[in-house]
């Protein structure tokens, strides 16, 4: 009988199965790496948000208060609530305001900003103090 080099048909499937269950592997690596990317992405736009607002009420913090002029006093809004549409997506943010008697004497507001978006599960907070005249 003569040596015949080459591979056998089973030879060539069992190759062929292990390298499909190594590519299929790295192929799940690769979407699960994708999926986290997408999800630190929003997360990322969420701190940001809540970064930027709590900003915006430092420089102009008239949006938590109710002023009557005619009596000279003012009231805290205690919640505010409202939506951001970016990248095609809805943010809902939501101001809770409060202040206890020391931080009234300094004039001092405590300021907790969350941010979420309806389609995620997860959201993001942002606690800081603003200073009112």
């Amino acid at each position: 009988m003569v040596n015949q080099k080459g591979l056998t048909l089973v030879e060539v499937l069992a190759s062929l199965a292990i390298i499909s269950i190594v590519l299929l592997s790295f192929f799940q690596l690769i979407i699960n790496s994708n999926e986290n990317a997408t999800s630190n992405n929003e997360k990322l736009v969420m701190i940001y948000l809540a970064d930027a607002e709590l900003e915006r009420l430092k420089i102009d913090p008239s949006n938590l208060f109710i002023v009557d002029l005619e009596n000279s006093t003012f009231e805290i809004k205690e919640n505010l609530e409202k939506v951001i549409k970016l990248n095609n997506k809805d943010y809902k943010i939501s101001i809770k305001t409060s202040q206890n008697n020391d931080e009234k004497k300094m004039k001092l507001l405590n300021v907790v900003i969350k941010v979420r978006m309806d389609s995620s599960k997860s959201s993001s907070t942002v606690e800081g103090y603003i200073v009112y005249e």
